[in-house]
């Protein structure tokens, strides 16, 4: 039976960092199920769902100093449970994006609206970019959320417009695809 981990590693970008992880991986008898990996700023940043026999799971936690060590990356690894595992609930799948002139509190605000009426976020990616012309930095984000089905989403929709109001936010909400 195959047993789950989540590796989370960061540290100062240079070329060679996912060879050196993923190569890691592999010696240790595990697969690469999932991942996300972006440069933020100058640090590279690694989150990885990594499956094995309970055995290769041990490696990992085994060697994890070492090819901390040999990267130059912060790592550290997380049993965690099988996606088939995790909790299900009744849930609808949304998008949700937002676009905005930059000022601090756009993602916390969003982040509150939605926690407040326990809409759980299952992935966020945001970016800030120049507009053309003028420069001005351009604020994107773009969530994956799930809807309690007894929530009323003409209801969460109005309340994102309303939200969009006050933060001068341009806010939309669609089913997702």
């Amino acid at each position: 039976m195959s047993e789950y981990a989540v590796l989370m590693a960061v540290g100062e970008d240079k070329p060679g960092l996912v060879d050196i992880v993923s190569r890691y991986i592999l010696e240790c008898g595990c697969n690469i199920e999932d991942s996300r990996m972006a440069i933020l700023g100058g640090e590279f940043a690694m989150l990885i769902l990594v499956t094995g026999a309970g055995h290769a799971v041990e490696q990992l936690f085994a060697g994890e100093q070492e090819v901390a060590r040999r990267s130059g990356l912060s790592i550290q690894v997380k049993r965690t449970k099988s996606p088939g595992e995790a909790a299900k609930k009744e849930a609808l799948p949304y998008e949700v994006e937002a676009f905005s002139m930059d000022h601090p509190g756009i993602v916390q605000r969003i982040a509150a609206y939605l926690a407040e009426r326990r809409i759980n976020i299952r992935a966020l990616d945001t970016r800030l970019t120049n507009a053309p012309i003028t420069g001005l930095p351009l604020f994107s984000l773009h969530a994956l959320v799930e809807i309690p089905t007894e929530q009323n989403v003409g209801e969460i929709r109005l309340g994102l417009e309303t939200l969009a109001g006050q933060q001068n936010i341009d806010i939309h909400m669609r089913p997702a695809k």
